[in-house]
């Protein structure tokens, strides 16, 4: 059995595999079928080369100590105190070991504890839908429109987080 780790993405040799990780994931959204390879990378690699600016944490998933996926947060303005989860990552040669599911309980976790009241993301169905059926798993449900993401197909989702059972 693998020994696996969610955590913090602290310091710059971090940062430095969550920039490699996040350009997997580009890289995946350029090529897939579905014509969705410009979702929310609009100035990529200037964010890129920014980080963790712009985000309240980075979380990196490491397998038997090998950096796997990662997902970053941002608090967002809403009504409540809302953050956004972006760019839910698991590298192709890690799935199937939980990764995912493992990264999205952990950003709740985390969303919670620092007293987020909602969770919200923006994804293109057609492009990840093996992500699209873990947030649908864990209560996250569509509502309208949240930003100015123009993608073709984008949909929109929260979750509330004000129930202890994230």
């Amino acid at each position: 059995m693998p020994q696996i780790v969610i955590r913090q993405a602290t310091g710059e040799q971090d940062i430095a595999t969550v920039r490699r990780l996040m350009r997997e994931y580009s890289e995946h959204l350029a090529s897939n079928r579905s014509g969705a390879a410009s979702i929310c990378l609009t100035n990529y690699e200037s964010e890129l080369a920014k980080l963790p600016e712009g985000y309240l944490t980075i979380l990196l998933a490491e397998v038997d100590g090998a950096s796997a996926g990662c997902v970053a947060i941002r608090q967002i303005i809403r009504t409540e105190r809302a953050c956004e989860m972006k760019r839910l990552w698991v590298g192709n040669g890690f799935r199937g070991l939980g990764l995912g599911r493992s990264l999205i309980e952990r950003s709740l976790a985390w969303a919670t504890e620092a007293g987020f009241e909602a969770m919200y993301l923006d994804t293109v169905p057609a492009a990840m839908p093996e992500a699209n059926r873990l947030y649908a798993s864990y209560g996250f449900v569509p509502v309208d429109r949240y930003n100015d993401n123009d993608v073709a197909g984008v949909q929109f989702f929260c979750k509330s987080l004000k129930d202890k059972n994230v």
